[in-house]
């Protein structure tokens, strides 16, 4: 992992990305994340050869802008640039007419705005993708739904994708994962789970905060990412400890918990699980 700055004068360059987005420095995670840190590098790396009128749309601008990609949706640097449309190993150029207040600069990178680059990943990845993206931009408050939907241009292809995206993302949603919850729900037919919600024993004694809850029925599904463990001030054995007694708490209040890891998300078969248990509350 970086500690600081590279002092080769000739990777100045790739420093600019980082300080001008407030995104950390391109580190080494040993895992999916390090696809990112990687395609930073690719899209500082072409940006002196950009010709005019070209600029950073889609992921490239998200990272540009400082959000984080759920997983890694795409390995090549994508640039909007009007009158050419042409895809390369390293770098995907798509034909569009941009507006005037639909591109800005970070430092010296030409890219697309928050608001375009929302509209532009909803329109062309899946929800897995762009929900994430936008609950993230909503939950900073760099964006906003009424705005998302209004720049939906009717007719226009994935405009009907990106309007389902837009309703799918909640500023509550606290990571990609519980977003991309929420895409798997709409996918499966599971209704009423609503982000965030505080629950209570039946004497009003505050039991824990949940990543989901059902608005009338007592199913609570958690997801648990890394975070929620080694990034627990008390490390990550005591925070193991207090998630198994808000499990028994909340299994005493007379709530259903099911849990989520991140592997689970890309498995039909936990929410055919969860639906499962929503039909049978329901019935």
């Amino acid at each position: 992992m970086l500690h600081h700055a590279c002092a080769i004068a000739e990777h100045a360059p790739l420093h600019l990305l980082h300080n001008e987005s407030a995104t950390p420095y391109p580190r080494q995670y040993g895992d999916i994340r390090d696809n990112s840190e990687w395609l930073k590098i690719l899209i500082r790396s072409y940006a002196d050869e950009l010709l005019p009128g070209t600029v950073y749309s889609h992921i490239s601008a998200a990272l540009i802008l400082g959000l984080d990609p759920p997983f890694p949706a795409t390995d090549v640097a994508e640039v909007i640039r009007p009158g050419f449309h042409r895809s390369k190993p390293t770098m995907r150029i798509r034909e569009r007419q941009l507006a005037p207040d639909e591109m800005t600069t970070v430092g010296d990178l030409p890219v697309t705005t928050m608001h375009r680059t929302l509209l532009d990943i909803a329109c062309d990845y899946p929800l897995e993708v762009s929900v994430p993206f936008i609950s993230e931009a909503l939950r900073r408050g760099q964006a906003s739904q009424r705005a998302l939907r209004e720049g939906i241009e009717p007719g226009k292809r994935g405009c009907r994708r990106a309007a389902q995206a837009v309703d799918l993302a909640h500023p509550d949603h606290e990571s990609s994962g519980e977003a991309i919850c929420a895409v798997k729900f709409h996918r499966f037919n599971i209704w009423g789970m609503i982000p965030q919600v505080d629950t209570f024993d039946e004497f009003g004694n505050w039991i824990a905060r949940n990543d989901f809850r059902h608005e009338s029925l007592r199913l609570i599904v958690e997801f648990h990412g890394v975070g929620k463990y080694y990034l627990n001030e008390n490390g990550p054995d005591r925070a193991s400890s207090e998630n198994h007694e808000r499990h028994m708490k909340l299994l005493n209040a007379g709530y259903r918990v099911l849990n989520l890891v991140w592997a689970d998300l890309f498995r039909a078969r936990e929410f055919k699980r969860i639906k499962a248990v929503l039909d049978e509350l329901s019935s």
